[in-house]
This record gives structure tokens, C-alpha cells and sequence, in this order.
């Protein structure tokens, strides 16, 4: 059957031939009369018309319109009941050329409540493609567009509902090719949603005929199913393992061969090669727009899918921790390959784990000290900062505080984990030494004191660093900090720039001018990564004309490192302050947290400091934290400024190049 609109314009056209026919016969012209005034829904056309900004001329056309093209007038007279009936009538005009006539319909439209069912029926009718042409007739202003997008949200929602879904999935499975066929394609029409729910159900499915009629309307779903599926492989069902793996060879997912070998050796080779290659920054996954990757997770119990997006260097540790596990599970007597199994599983269960919501590890707390003081040393190595502060926690539920000597008298993990980047991890270790409490020195116990007195410094308020070849540009840039809740300290030398930063317990971001001096900026970076307390804290690399590139290669060897232009202007900077925050979101450790650190600092210091444990010492200025109030950041240091290059020669040229 012909679609209405179809037949106006036929009726348009053949009226369009009788006018010419008739113009084409002589006749002697009709006494003049005046035009007909049009009446209901034409005379609000004229209005409207008005209305939509068209000229005055064009709106007195109208009547002439209305005579001419009976079509028009049939769409603008026409009964209108049902929201589709004014929908139908819009169309016709804007097909007809005359959308400016349809705006009081439109008016009129938008005053009904129309529902959700009426919006789906709409779209059902006149097709997306209809839809999109109201939303982009400009004559009929911003509520054309707001009608089709609220029809097109109705129908997308109801298409992709869990009944819709439920049903499509059902029909997989029908005897009946026809009725196979519209299922399978009509859920793959719904993206992601129709290739997971698939999946769920060949994972709560039974019956072999009907698992295997899914099991073909999946593999037709690649790409889509490829990373679920990877993730049903951890099932401990071996009838829906056979089957997932058995559809992975198939579709030849490259991430899968490692878990597909038949043999052990086979199988060791492959873990193996695929372990080594992912550990030297292979990627094994592609990455989104966000430099993020959707990883996914299957549930046994619930016969579940559940997918998080993480950035793609999390999602490369991840997959590593799942491949050494995997050749833990090969190998049961490595030692090695055991603890470097155990250590990745925490960091990536930490990964993975809600904010401020550690994963649970049964029975870590009652696992061997000395292997758990192992795992530590190379959680602390890898910088695996989750996994560290899952052990230092087990470390400290232990009574035996031998872990901390050591054969060859260097500080054990447990101490060395003072040094760690992390400030949480270095002051989950103080917890920890403080509940071990040794009555006997040991190695690197002298860290202790002054750990204490850096975190009892804390006020909570934000701290940065800003370093320039002058102070009067450090001082600028500083000052205009405070704009961005920042306190920062200026300073004129590389040197004063890394033992400002180390000494700031609150310490956010870091500003370093390319240009700086005493010492040259890359031993500067290098510096202020290897100081513990600054190791995590973001770094701006600000560069001068024509040094832009040389600090995008010294920011790209080290993490949590940005180059940008020097900012002259607040929107810069806040845009710099912005890509800084951004890169310590994942582990900040917001204010009320560092002040609780601070008081409970203070009362460890309280309690050594009273003589119980002779063997650690304390400086003066240690012990002056009890009895002082924080205190306020001092004044930019009155050095005498470093002689910038003289302006006709190019700053590139006079500072060594990183």
C-alpha cells in the first residue's frame, strides 16, 4: 500500500500538469476578484508563516498557495486526532516544500501529553528516517527537534528493553528458519545489550539443541561477543568452557590462544610467550577515545556478564595478573611463579575494586611472613601499589616482628616500603611497624622519626611547587595558583624545587620550567622521581618557544609527567591544573585523610619520643612538630635569580638539551 504522503505529492504533481495545460489554452482573462481569505487551519498556516520569519511577501503567497496546491491545503485541513495524525501532517508540508505552513501544527502537537507508546508508534511508522527530517526542518524551530528526539529516546529504550531482549533471545532457538533469522539479526541490531544477553543465556541453557542453535547466532555477533567470551573462559562449567573456547578458535581471538593449548607444554609455552611479550608493553587490547579499555568479568553464580572501563595501562596489568595465574596454575612448584601470581592477583583485584573499598584476601593475613615479606619486595619494585598495601596489612596482623631483620642488613620489605611512592602505602607501613612495635633496632629503622614528622606536617590544605629561571615569574605563577585552592611555594633553582616538594606533605602538583637551572631540568625530573615523596606527584613541564618538543620526550619517560606551553593566560593554567588532576584522580588522597594521618602521626611521635625505644632517634626540629602548630608556608626564597638567556638568543641553545 502506498504511503499517504506518497499519493499527495502524485496528486501534486498531476495537478501541477492540469494548471500547465490549462494556462497553455488561450483564454480571456476572469474579471478580477478578491482573493479568498482562508478559513481554520489555513488561516493559522498565514499566522504561522508569520510567525516563522518568513517575509512579508512570501506570507501574503500563502493564500495563493492554498488555491493552487490542493495537496497543502489537504494537509493543513485534514482531521487530526492522534499524535501520528499531526506528525503526518508536518511531513506532508515539509515534503511538499512548504514547512513554515506546518509550525501551528507543530504548536499544537507539543501541547498534547503524548506517551511513550504513541512516541514508539510514531517511529514504527514514519521510520527513523522521517524523524530525522522534522528534527531538521529549521523553519519549525528548537521544538521540532525536541519531539523527534524524545521519540526516537522512546523507541531506542524499547528496543533494547529486557523484555524485547528476553523474547529476541527466546526465538533463537525456534524451529522455524524464518523466525531464527529475524531474531538473530534483530539482535544484533541492538549492539552490546543483544550480544550479552545472548551469552548469559548459553550460559544458563541446558538443553544441547538449544545451546547449539546460540551458539550460532553468537558467533555471527563477532566482534562483539570476542572479550565477553574471553572472560566465560574462567567458568568452572566444562561444558560451557568446551563450548566458549571451542566458539573463540573459531572466531580466532588472538588474546585467547595462550588459554587454549591441549597440553601442558604446549600450554607453558604459549602462557609463557604471551606473559613476557604483554609484560614489555605489548598492548593486548584496543583502546577507546579516552585511552580506556571495557574489561569483563563472568559470574558463575548469577550467570552474569559485568564489564568496568579503566585506563589502558590498568587494563594491561589486569590481563598480565590473568596470564600469571594461569602459569601458576601450570607450574604449582615454582616458587617465582607463585608470588609473582599472588602479587599481580592483588594488584589487579585492587584495581578493579570500588573506591575506598580494598578487596578481601581470605586468608592472606595467615600466609607465611617471610613469603608475604617476599610478595612485599616485589609488589615495592613493580610499584604495584595495591597489591603492596594488601600485604603491609597482612604484615602488620602478624606478631612476628623477625621479618624485619635480615641476612644481610638491609631493611626488610616491610621498612623499605617507607620509601614507596605511594604516600598510602608508606603510611600503611608506619601503621604497620607501629603495631609490630620491635624492641630491638633493625635495619632502616632510623626512616622512621623523620616518615613520622612528614606526615604529622600535614594541614590538609593543598600545596604546590613552582619553579622559574626568576622569582618574579615563579611568584606570579604561584600566586595565581591560589585561584585553584593551591598554597604554592616559589622557587628559582632546580635543587630548591626538589627539597621544597620532598618537604610538603600536602603536596598536589608540581610547575618546572624548562629553563631551570642548578641542576638542568632532566636531572631535576629525575630527582623528584626518586624522592619518595614526590615519586606520585604530577609534574608540568612548562616550555618556552621552540622547546615544546624537547619536553614532550623528557615528559614521555617518566609516569604522571605533562609538557605544555609556558601559561600566559588563567585559562592555560586552569587547563594545565585540570591535566594534573586528572592523572593523581586515581589515588588522591583527599584532605580530611591526610589530617587524620597528621593526628595520628602525632601520636606515634608522642609515644616514641618518650624514651620506650631508645634506638630510635629524633632531631630537634622532628621533636618541634609536637609542640608547634603547622607550620605556614614560608616565603619564596630570596636567591639571587638566575640569568635568563639574553632575548636574541633562543633559550634552546644556552640550556642543554634532555
Amino acid at each position: 500500500m502506498r504511503d499517504f504522503r506518497q499519493i499527495a505529492v502524485g496528486c501534486l504533481a498531476a495537478c501541477l500538469l492540469l494548471a500547465q495545460s490549462h494556462i497553455a489554452r488561450p483564454q480571456q482573462p476572469p474579471a478580477k476578484a478578491p482573493p479568498a481569505k482562508p478559513a481554520g487551519p489555513a488561516r493559522a498556516a498565514v499566522a504561522g508563516a508569520k510567525a516563522a520569519g518568513t517575509t512579508d511577501q512570501a506570507a501574503e503567497s500563502v493564500p495563493t498557495v492554498l488555491q493552487n496546491n490542493p495537496a497543502v491545503r489537504t494537509a493543513l485541513e485534514r482531521e487530526r486526532k492522534e499524535p501520528r495524525d499531526y506528525v503526518d501532517s508536518i511531513l506532508l508540508l515539509v515534503e511538499l516544500g512548504h514547512p513554515e505552513l506546518a509550525k501551528p501544527i507543530l504548536a499544537d502537537l507539543m501541547k498534547l501529553n503524548v506517551t511513550d507508546e504513541q512516541r514508539i508508534a510514531i517511529v514504527n511508522e514514519f521510520g527513523s528516517q522521517g524523524i530525522l527530517r522534522l528534527s531538521q526542518a529549521k523553519e519549525l524551530g528548537p521544538d521540532a527537534s525536541t519531539f523527534a528526539s524524545a521519540c526516537m529516546a522512546a523507541a531506542g529504550a524499547a528496543a533494547t528493553s529486557p523484555e524485547r531482549i528476553a523474547g529476541l533471545v527466546k526465538q533463537l532457538s525456534d524451529p522455524l528458519l524464518a523466525v531464527r533469522t529475524a531474531a538473530r539479526n534483530d539482535l544484533a541490531a541492538t549492539g552490546q545489550i543483544g550480544a550479552t544477553a545472548a551469552l548469559e543465556a548459553l550460559g544458563r541453557e541446558p538443553d544441547p539443541a538449544r545451546r547449539a542453535a546460540l551458539l550460532g547466532a553468537i558467533e555471527l555477533m563477532h566482534p562483539l561477543v570476542n572479550a565477553p567470551l574471553l572472560a566465560m573462559l574462567e567458568t568452572n562449567d566444562a561444558n560451557l568452557r568446551n563450548d566458549v573456547a571451542a566458539l573463540l578458535r573459531r572466531l580466532a581471538v588472538p588474546q585467547a590462544v595462550p588459554f587454549l593449548s591441549t597440553d601442558n607444554a604446549s600450554a607453558e609455552r604459549a602462557v609463557g610467550t604471551a606473559l613476557s611479550n604483554y609484560q614489555r608493553g605489548t598492548p593486548p587490547f584496543a583502546v577507546d577515545g579516552d585511552n580506556q579499555v571495557e574489561l569483563w568479568k563472568w559470574n558463575d553464580a548469577t550467570k552474569k556478564l559485568t564489564s568496568i572501563r579503566v585506563p589502558a595501562d590498568e587494563a594491561q596489568t589486569i590481563w598480565i595478573a590473568r596470564l600469571a595465574g594461569e602459569l601458576a596454575r601450570i607450574r604449582p612448584d615454582n616458587g617465582d611463579d607463585q608470588r609473582q601470581a599472588l602479587v599481580l592477583r592483588l594488584e589487579a583485584a585492587g584495581l578493579t575494586a570500588k573506591p575506598n573499598s580494598p578487596p578481601a584476601i581470605p586468608r592472606l593475613s595467615q600466609a607465611d611472613p617471610h613469603e608475604l615479606s617476599a610478595a612485599l619486595g616485589e609488589a615495592l619494585k613493580n610499584n604495584y601499589s595495591h597489591a603492596a598495601l594488601a600485604l603491609v596489612d597482612a604484615l602488620s596482623q602478624q606478631p612476628d616482628a623477625s621479618i624485619l631483620l635480615t641476612a644481610d642488613g638491609k631493611p626488610s620489605p616491610l621498612t623499605d616500603a617507607l620509601n614507596s611512592p605511594n604516600r598510602r602505602v608508606r603510611f600503611a607501613a608506619l601503621k604497620a611497624l607501629m603495631a609490630l612495635n620491635p624492641a630491638v633496632p633493625y635495619p632502616g629503622s632510623s626512616r622512621v622519626p623523620d616518615t613520622l614528622a612528614w606526615f604529622a606536617g600535614s594541614t590538609g590544605e593543598g600545596q604546590a611547587v613552582v619553579a622559574m629561571p626568576t622569582n618574579a615569574t615563579a611568584g606570579d605563577l604561584a600566586g595565581q595558583l591560589a585561584e585553584h585552592h593551591l598554597a604554592a611555594q616559589a622557587v628559582n633553582r632546580g635543587h630548591d624545587a626538589v627539597e621544597m616538594a620532598a618537604s610538603l606533605p600536602d603536596l598536589e602538583l608540581i610547575l618546572v620550567d624548562m629553563n631551570i637551572l642548578l641542576p638542568e631540568i632532566r636531572e631535576v625530573v629525575y630527582q623528584l622521581r626518586i624522592t619518595p615523596a614526590t615519586g606520585d606527584v604530577p609534574i608540568a613541564l612548562l616550555a618556552a618557544d621552540g622547546r615544546l618538543d624537547a619536553a614532550k620526550r623528557l615528559a614521555s619517560e617518566h609516569t604522571r609527567v605533562i609538557a605544555v606551553p609556558r601559561p600566559h593566560t588563567a585559562e592555560a593554567l586552569a587547563s594545565i591544573v585540570d591535566s594534573l588532576s586528572k592523572l593523581s584522580a586515581r589515588d588522591e588522597v583527599p584532605a580530611d585523610e591526610r589530617a587524620a594521618e597528621a593526628d595520628q602521626a602525632k601520636k606515634w611521635l608522642t609515644m616514641l619520643s618518650s624514651g620506650s625505644r631508645p634506638f630510635y632517634t629524633f632531631r630537634p626540629a622532628t621533636l618541634r612538630t609536637l609542640a608547634a602548630p603547622p607550620r605556614p608556608l614560608s616565603p619564596p626564597p630570596t636567591a639571587s635569580p638566575v640569568k635568563e638567556p639574553p632575548a636574541e638568543t633562543p633559550a634552546a641553545e644556552s640550556i642543554p638539551n634532555p
